[in-house]
């Protein structure tokens, strides 16, 4: 008889409020009758990160399932910041110390302030979002196992639509995009800022939508590279809807546990998901078109 191995789930940016959330959720429903898990909650501030392990652990205890009840489930932290190179391979050494990764959801993300637009905004958000984010998959999409998940918090705000010209639609959206291809696309917005020409190219004064086009693009690139290596690894991405967090403000109409059904929906599903199509984006757990 095999030996059981135990399942590895990070999740990013979780120390408040959607991934918070999606680790406690996934905690929660995650079955009793599966293979040992553990969660690594990441954060780029260790004080905050110990503190909301710590958090966690109380919400759930008694709740018999983390393996200090003896349960199936243990929550872990790890300090990762994605601007921050050392911190990602620091995670990677621990992740191949675990034999691989099965289910990667990356929620780190950044917004400024309402109506903060300019070219310092634009490189700050772009490099959490969507370089950092970049740079965290290369490291770690290599060691997610067969029949793992990796799953993009992303956003309505990042549809295609955002960007009024016909040819940017295109070319973020081509079936042959590869990432050397979406990275001169971003460096694109970043000169076109700089220049003063983002509007003439048809570019919204929205860094964080931008950032987040990008993210959906990568995407499907990554479901494109998990077909051809037949690993059966499901990569998609999806909206939470608005949340009422730091960066939703207190006004939005779903709380942090409503903001996490899809992202959990996408790791857990074993009926609807696996017979999707490979990178799609995903919106109050059904696909709707970027």
């Amino acid at each position: 008889m095999e030996p059981c191995v135990t399942k590895i789930a990070l999740v990013t940016g979780a120390n408040k409020g959607i991934g918070y959330a999606i680790v406690r959720n996934l905690a929660l429903r995650y079955s009793s009758d599966n293979p040992p898990l553990t969660i690594f909650l990441t954060a780029r501030d260790p004080n905050r990160g110990q503190e909301s392990l710590r958090k966690i652990k109380q919400e759930l205890k008694s709740k018999q399932i983390l393996k200090d009840e003896n349960g199936n489930v243990d929550i872990k932290f790890l300090r990762m910041d994605l601007i921050d190179e050392q911190s990602i391979k620091d995670v990677k050494q621990i992740l191949e110390n675990e034999n691989g990764l099965d289910i990667l959801i990356n929620n780190a993300a950044i917004a400024s302030g309402i109506g903060e637009f300019d070219i310092n905004v634009v490189r700050s958000t772009l490099a959490t979002n969507f370089y950092g984010t970049l740079n965290l998959c290369n490291q770690l999409y290599p060691l997610i196992r067969p029949n793992g998940r990796l799953i993009n918090i992303s956003s309505s705000v990042g549809m295609l639509k955002i960007l009024s010209s016909p040819e940017l639609q295109k070319e973020f959206s081509r079936e042959d995009l590869d990432i050397d291809e979406l990275i001169g696309l971003m460096k694109k917005f970043e000169n076109d800022v700089e220049n003063n020409q983002w509007i003439k190219e048809g570019w919204p004064s929205k860094a964080y939508s931008v950032s987040k086009v990008g993210l959906n693009a990568m995407t499907k690139i990554f479901a494109r590279r998990a077909d051809s290596e037949g690993k059966n690894i499901l990569v998609h991405a999806c909206c939470p809807g608005w949340v009422a967090t730091d960066m939703g403000g207190p006004n939005a109409p779903r709380n942090i546990d409503q903001g996490a059904e899809t992202p959990i929906y996408l790791a857990l599903d074993e009926n609807v998901v696996p017979e999707t199509k490979n990178g799609e984006f995903w919106r109050n757990k059904q696909v709707v078109p970027w």
